[in-house]
């Protein structure tokens, strides 16, 4: 009884290690995500990118630069841009072109253009296709590829879903419906592309999602030197058109026919396509003789692009999406590429493709496309892999900015090549920015009602008033951090302050909560390190964010219970005057007061600088005295801590910011001003 009781007692230990090792795993990746989610809301370079992207895209339908035609597959890419920079005529004419131009078997051609631009007696171009209903353009059809048909239905599907206009479905084009069409386009590739052996749609061989064949220069047509083969990313397209059709149809007949086929296709892209020992796709189910030499081993090469949509489609669990990423990844440093936008690794050997752009790294051999790039961040996204979407998202965003647009796409250094405002990368960017987006504004976000229930601070000043201190700090009662109108739960580090540390304003919101001052605290912090108070006042680069914020505020009926004002490092460094220090806070002051907000504002003594010690041990008179004179000079400012005091080691983690102790003594400094003057 002695030793089972000794068992069930160590059990017992176990268990409580094992559920507090699980609760700490699950704070610590709180915590992560938390970061994500501030650094996506605060990024720059996310709005950038996306004012970018809606600028190049209201320019045409094309698919960039050098581009006369527009292609259904680009087009899938950015049609959700389109609509918001273009009439929805535009868009909806853009798509039943392609009805006008869709073959006697159903089949959708590859693109248009206007039959003034085409040379329709190219012996040994493209085979123009005419149609009655739609006179003036021409269309062609790029025969080795398999993805126009599931291209359109996917565009008319994102069209459906943003616009709401269901009736679409129902409109006519050249005798019949949208919907009868899309489902005619279906009936084409599993009556002319179908293989019955595999239960799987055919195509030529390509390089991955590639358009060209090997065979051939220009390689855009089928002939008789062709290699018939079943691939991953036309199986994968075809399934999540289908998905998008069903989702789309009220017609249960075709509900119950394309539900079964649709699951026929996942079912069998697994048996004969996953390399399951690999955990990748096979390259090509060869049914006609490769049309590479025996020896190569084609197995060794991985798809990033077929992957990508493969995971879109739902055809891979979250933990062999989680191995595709890294495998991806783990390519991009072995080819020393710079996104996962790199086609596959390792690369067809030159000469495998008689293309001259098609060497080792070259166009679809290896050439990094953000075009998928992107759609892999998609699937990150949509599967929970936000911090990693997040991650690899970002030198795609820094390149566009770098090279002043979207190109077609990049070498492994990073080199822009092919057109230079490629609309497919523009889409592909702003739908990932915008799932990103979506997911930060979303996250555990607080009805804004609660902002308007107990106190309101409003935070501001330099890194001190920031998230640069040390010990990021989760409150134990409700406080809430406010962030370009919306709220969320408040934990280190402060949305809208710069920073991924810790900060003061958490630790004080408990304090006031402790202390009976209130039942709940919302924070409104803007604070930004390493700025002199000019930044904020009247002509400073951050006086604007100042008075949007404010005005924010006012128009939600937000109104702050006290104005927290942490600042005067750098002014010492600078050897500000008192009389400027005093001029250019009246200034920030105005900014309030000109709107009607009359909340007492808080002015920490604050300039200590170890960068000064030789000098009033760290501290500048001309600056203290200016923060303390404002107090007595405006009733409705008051005197914060003095922080100064706070100057030895164990109270400042590098010597400047506050370590976990200081940071204490400084929110009880608070606590104290704030019961004292706002109470």
């Amino acid at each position: 009884m002695k030793m089972n009781r000794k068992i069930s007692i160590l059990g017992l230990g176990v268990l409580c290690s094992m559920v507090s090792l699980q609760a700490n795993a699950g704070n610590e990746k709180e915590a992560e995500l938390r970061i994500v989610q501030k650094n996506i809301l605060e990024d720059p370079l996310m709005d950038q990118v996306h004012r970018m992207a809606y600028k190049t895209v209201s320019t045409g339908l094309n698919a960039g630069d050098g581009y006369g035609e527009v292609w259904i597959r680009d087009f899938n890419t950015f049609i959700q841009v389109a609509m918001d920079v273009m009439p929805d005529k535009n868009v909806q004419d853009c798509l039943n072109t392609f009805f006008h131009f869709q073959g006697a078997e159903g089949d959708i051609v590859d693109g248009y253009i206007d039959i003034k631009k085409a040379d329709l007696n190219n012996v040994g171009g493209y085979k123009y296709r005419l149609s009655k209903t739609c006179p003036q353009f021409a269309a062609h059809k790029n025969t080795v590829e398999t993805d126009h048909e599931t291209s359109l239905i996917q565009a008319v599907y994102q069209y459906i879903r943003k616009s709401g206009n269901t009736d679409y479905l129902k409109s006519v084009v050249a005798g019949k419906t949208v919907e009868e069409r899309m489902e005619w386009a279906l009936r084409y590739l599993m009556g002319h592309k179908y293989n019955q052996e595999y239960g799987l749609i055919t195509g030529a061989t390509t390089a991955d999602w590639g358009d060209v064949q090997p065979e051939h220069i220009w390689g855009v047509e089928i002939d008789e030197n062709t290699h018939y083969t079943i691939d991953i990313y036309d199986n994968a397209m075809l399934v999540l058109a289908i998905d998008n059709f069903l989702e789309m149809t009220t017609n249960e007949g075709y509900k119950s026919k394309w539900g079964k086929v649709k699951n026929e296709l996942a079912q069998n892209i697994r048996k004969h396509l996953w390399d399951k020992e690999k955990q990748k796709f096979i390259p090509h189910i060869y049914l006609n003789g490769s049309p590479f030499p025996q020896n190569f081993d084609e197995n060794q090469i991985y798809y990033h692009g077929g992957t990508a949509v493969a995971i879109l489609a739902g055809l891979l669990s979250k933990e062999e999406i989680e191995q595709a990423n890294n495998r991806m990844l783990e390519n991009v440093r072995k080819a020393g590429a710079q996104t996962i936008g790199l086609t596959m690794y390792p690369t067809y050997p030159a000469g495998f493709f008689k293309g001259v752009g098609m060497y080792p790294y070259g166009y679809q051999n290896g050439g990094d496309w953000t075009w998928f790039g992107a759609r892999m961040i998609w699937g990150l996204a949509e599967n929970g892999f936000i911090k990693e979407a997040y991650e690899e998202l970002r030198p795609m965003l820094a390149r566009v900015v770098r090279n002043k647009g979207f190109n077609e796409w990049y070498t492994q250094s990073g080199e822009p090549k092919g057109s230079g405002t490629f609309r497919g990368e523009a889409g592909v960017l702003v739908r990932a920015i915008e799932q990103l987006h979506s997911w930060a504004e979303n996250y555990q976000e607080v009805p804004l009602e609660e902002a308007r229930k107990g106190m309101v601070i409003f935070t501001f000043g330099q890194s001190n008033s920031a998230n640069h201190g040390w010990g990021n700090y989760t409150p134990k009662h409700k406080v809430y951090n406010y962030f370009e109108g919306k709220l969320y739960p408040s934990a280190d580090p402060l949305i809208g302050a710069t920073g991924n540390g810790g900060s003061v304003w958490n630790r004080l919101a408990d304090k006031l909560i402790e202390d009976g001052c209130t039942g709940q605290v919302t924070i409104i912090p803007i604070g930004v390190g390493g700025v002199e108070i000019s930044a904020w006042a009247k002509g400073g680069y951050l006086h604007n964010r100042l008075i949007e914020t404010v005005e924010q505020l006012k128009e939600q009926h937000i109104t702050p219970d006290c104005i927290l004002w942490h600042q005067g490092e750098s002014d010492n460094i600078s050897n500000t005057s008192e009389e400027n220090y005093i001029r250019m806070f009246e200034t920030i002051r105005e900014v309030f007061r000109s709107r009607g907000i009359n909340s007492p504002i808080g002015v920490a003594v604050a300039s200590y600088h170890p960068y000064c010690v030789n000098e009033n041990e760290g501290n500048d008179p001309a600056i203290r005295n200016a923060q303390k004179k404002l107090a007595k000079k405006y009733d409705d400012i008051f005197e914060g801590p003095d922080t100064d005091k706070l100057n030895k080691a164990f109270q400042r983690g590098d010597g400047v910011h506050f370590s976990e102790k200081g940071q204490e003594t400084h929110a009880a400094g608070w606590l104290k001003a704030i019961k004292k003057n706002c109470f």
